[in-house]
């Protein structure tokens, strides 16, 4: 199974993208130019693979095609009537900045589509959701357990 990212582009700038190489560091040669400014360009990734898309001077858009993985924060786990999004088998997670949209979609032999562009300022949209559902969510850049906060001096209640 393929997902398939549908990448408009409105930027004054090309975007690159780059393989991800199974968890290696991408490397700059292999980067090909995928979206010229006003034009468009089409992501396959398979699962388990993932593609960075290069924003000139605004950073870095991942996709990750996770397959059956799952961000258990971000579903009804105890609800009786779970919502159809907590009943998607497959996963991708984009990242851009700090902001990720979380994709679930059906497996099916036909790839899951998503639609996105980047506007005359460098943004990343979300146009349409095409297979599934997709939602916004926060994700923390570094994580630090409960248990690494036991025994630190409580903040100040002052102010």
């Amino acid at each position: 199974m393929n997902i398939k990212v549908n990448l408009t582009n409105r930027y004054e700038y090309e975007l690159l993208v780059y393989p991800y190489d199974n968890g290696n560091y991408p490397d700059i040669s292999k980067a090909q130019k995928v979206a010229p400014k006003d034009g468009s360009a089409e992501l396959s990734i398979k699962s388990g693979q993932s593609q960075i898309v290069e924003i000139p001077g605004m950073g870095s858009l991942l996709v990750q095609f996770l397959g059956e993985q799952r961000l258990e924060s971000c579903h009804d786990r105890f609800c009786e009537n779970p919502s159809d999004f907590d009943k998607y088998q497959q996963m991708a997670l984009l990242r851009y900045k700090t902001t990720e949209l979380y994709w679930r979609f059906p497996t099916s032999d036909e790839a899951a589509e998503l639609q996105l562009s980047v506007n005359d300022l460098g943004t990343v949209c979300l146009d349409k959701v095409v297979s599934g559902e997709a939602r916004q969510v926060s994700l923390p850049e570094f994580f630090i357990p409960p248990v690494f906060n036991v025994g630190l001096p409580e903040e100040s209640k002052e102010g």
